[in-house]
């Protein structure tokens, strides 16, 4: 019998134009409007919970056991003294940072068997919402009438000041005040910061990152990315600094485990910290991005990310001392490349445009919203096409040169000002000692130089001559050579071989007496470049560049009320601010391309399978491997098998790392960890046919505490349900 034929392409464009806006397939949430938004749907999927379980600001709720973890991810506590559950991504700074050659926790891993041998960390946070409030109106009512976007602004400011002093005089809280839709509305965010967080365990990162930049982003993932941590207080349970004195954290709140596993269709709730989204952009926004803002991005990221990966890979200390960066860098390069090759796939920009036609009929069939919102298309297809005359030059500035270490470390002695007197010049210089001898300490110099090369090469070579910063004019006359490349090396090395400021020796004799040398650091070779490069950044680069985008913000605001007017009967969400969200979806294989079906979960095959002892990225312990081998899984196992990985069709995005991932009863199943590389669109648009959240099966999590690294300590903290 024949049927009729769907492409892939065509069954996305299908998804997009019926999906461009919030279905009941996505949404980051606000944990407040639950009961009025989304509990009778969450109820319907399965869920045995009511909205006021997930969120309360009167009883203990789940959103008590969720944490945002350093500002950067998220965690979540799971026991009563204040352990938290995260991913070894969003540990391996802290990570990193304890592991020596002799005491290589990142290679070896690291189990605390008693609280006495938990490692602090300095500057790591963990924060807890205690409520959060709409104060829209507030904000609105004294500042819709002030015309000049300036004062109004300065007004919006000034009332948020007030706003969050009010909400943390006479206790220890930390408030804030974010826009939401843009600007259309704002919510006061109330937190206790905890700045006692401990390094408890952690697997090697064999385990932790298994598999690493080559199985980034992608389905089926092997991968145990799960850490450790604990919150200490005072011995009166407030906020407090590090101290031998403190205690762990009383929760009011902690999530109990489960070890009944996931199946299809089933129900499946995540509450987390997710970092940003821009998901009401307009086609000409997305055709920006890909063939500007992309494209430049990728090839700066690319550049630095291929010399750190040749060097590291022949000197371990230099690969522990880059570990944290490179990951970073790696990991930004990768998201970019995949969502750059899915905005050409996806037919997405064609798609919007056609919404937006539909858009401009309903606009224009009401005087009324013709006038209000009638220009705001044009509007921001003309702001773009301002960006696009410095965005090249602007982006490879930033993401490229100022991503530099040998830069970035220059900035810090723009903090000398001619106009110092020499008793400024003292104390600026004292406060600069330990950061001088921290990038030392931490840097490769013969790497720093050939990122710098590099960079400096793909500016020359990207962009016009005419748009370089002078002194990059003036090192192409004083280097004057047939290629590019020559140019940027013989400058580099030059800047290498003459500036003081890259002589740990030279650097700390002029900090211990500075003002007699301030004219031999203003002409540093690395200083005048460094100066040279924010000199033209701030001139000709930012401030045009921010007022295009005061433009666009505009019109951002205007076009999100507007489509909100358009579509009443949707349940719009907010985009992502690293502000708490709650997403909800179910247990869900997927089929990425033709002929391919990707299950919904993993085992440990998948490591026996890739294990490549020669391959950093795919070894693995061999205590693993012999327990593996054995079947050994103990109570964690099922079907005779052990299951490492899972995926939902739940709605996360960066900031989301170390999420729980929580059943019917807000019982935890997993930790996730990434999104699949088929939905590396999924900050710009959701297509529920692709979307999936990675996540680690806590059984796994458990299996490694337990089985792998004995450390029952642990496991007896917790709260372990069978089924």
């Amino acid at each position: 019998m024949l049927k009729q034929r769907f492409s892939i392409s065509l069954l996305l464009s299908f998804f997009i134009f019926t999906n461009l806006f919030a279905s009941d397939d996505e949404g980051m949430w606000l944990p407040m409007y639950l009961k009025k938004m989304n509990e009778k749907d969450m109820q319907q999927m399965g869920m045995k919970l009511t909205a006021d379980d997930i969120y309360s600001i009167n009883h203990a709720s789940i959103k008590d056991a969720v944490v945002s973890f350093g500002g950067f991810c998220t965690g979540e506590i799971v026991s009563a003294e204040g352990l938290v559950l995260t991913n070894h991504h969003c540990g391996f700074d802290a990570i990193a940072k304890h592991s020596t050659v002799e005491n290589d926790f990142l290679k070896n891993g690291f189990w605390a068997k008693t609280k006495d041998e938990e490692l602090p960390n300095q500057g790591l946070t963990a924060s807890i919402l205690v409520y959060m409030a709409n104060v829209t109106e507030v904000i609105n009512s004294q500042t819709s009438e002030i015309k000049s976007d300036a004062y109004r602004q300065i007004r919006i400011q000034t009332l948020i000041d007030s706003i969050t002093t009010a909400a943390m005089k006479g206790n220890n809280y930390v408030a804030q005040v974010k826009p939401f839709f843009k600007g259309n509305e704002y919510y006061l965010m109330v937190y206790e910061v905890y700045k006692d967080v401990r390094l408890v365990g952690t697997p090697p990162q064999s385990i932790g990152k298994f598999g690493g930049e080559t199985d980034n982003w992608m389905w089926p993932r092997h991968t145990g990315d799960f850490s450790i941590f604990r919150i200490y207080t005072s011995p009166n349970g407030n906020p407090a600094n590090y101290s031998e004195k403190n205690i762990p954290y009383k929760p009011k709140h902690f999530l109990p485990i489960t070890l009944k596993g996931v199946k299809p269709g089933q129900f499946t709730m995540i509450l987390g910290f997710p970092g940003t989204t821009d998901r009401y952009l307009t086609s000409y926004d997305l055709a920006a991005d890909d063939s500007v803002y992309n494209p430049a991005i990728i090839e700066a990221y690319q550049k630095q990310v291929d010399v750190m990966k040749k060097d590291m890979a022949s000197d371990r200390n230099l690969a522990l001392s880059l570990a944290s960066e490179f990951a970073s860098k790696s990991n930004n390069y990768k998201k970019y490349a995949g969502q750059q090759r899915q905005l050409q796939t996806c037919n997405l920009i064609v798609q919007l445009r056609k919404s937006e036609v539909e858009f401009t009929k309903w606009v224009n069939a009401n005087a009324d919203r013709k006038k209000n919102y009638g220009n705001i298309l044009n509007d921001i297809k003309d702001a773009h096409e301002e960006r696009k005359k410095i965005e090249p030059m602007l982006i490879f500035t930033f993401f490229g040169l100022f991503n530099t270490s040998p830069i970035k470390y220059a900035m810090l002695y723009q903090s000398f000002d001619k106009k110092n007197s020499e008793t400024q010049v003292d104390s600026i210089a004292y406060y600069m000692i330990e950061k001088v001898n921290n990038y030392f300490k931490k840097t490769n110099l013969e790497t720093d130089k050939k990122i710098l090369k590099a960079e400096i090469e793909l500016i020359l070579t990207k962009v016009k001559p005419e748009d370089l910063p002078e002194v990059l004019h003036q090192a192409k006359i004083k280097f004057d050579a047939k290629t590019n490349e020559k140019i940027a090396s013989d400058y580099v090395d030059y800047i290498f071989k003459n500036s003081m400021l890259l002589n740990k020796e030279k650097a700390n004799l002029f900090l211990a007496k500075p003002n007699p040398m301030l004219n031999k650091m203003y002409l540093d070779p690395l200083n005048q470049l460094a100066t040279g490069l924010l000199s033209h950044y701030y001139k000709y680069l930012i401030t045009p560049y921010n007022e295009v985008n005061e433009k666009l913000a505009n019109n951002y605001k205007l076009y999100v009320k507007a489509l909100r007017e358009w579509k009443p009967e949707k349940n719009f969400y907010p985009n992502a601010n690293s502000t708490l969200r709650v997403t909800y979806g179910k247990v869900a294989s997927y089929i990425p391309r033709d002929a391919v079906q990707y299950k919904y979960y993993t085992t440990y095959d998948g490591v026996l399978d890739k294990y490549d002892p020669k391959d950093l990225e795919f070894d693995a312990p061999k205590v693993q491997l012999d327990l593996f081998k054995k079947k050994s899984f103990g109570r964690y196992g099922q079907n005779d098998s052990l299951r490492l990985c899972f995926i939902t069709d739940t709605d996360i995005t960066g900031g989301n790392s170390g999420s729980p991932v929580l059943d019917e009863k807000g019982r935890l199943l997993g930790l996730a960890f990434d999104g699949n590389w088929e939905s590396m669109i999924g900050d710009l648009y959701v297509n529920p046919a692709y979307n999936r959240t990675i996540a680690v099966d806590i059984r796994y999590v458990l299996w490694v505490i337990d089985e792998f690294a004995g450390a029952q300590n642990l496991i007896n903290e917790m709260k372990i349900e069978e089924q």
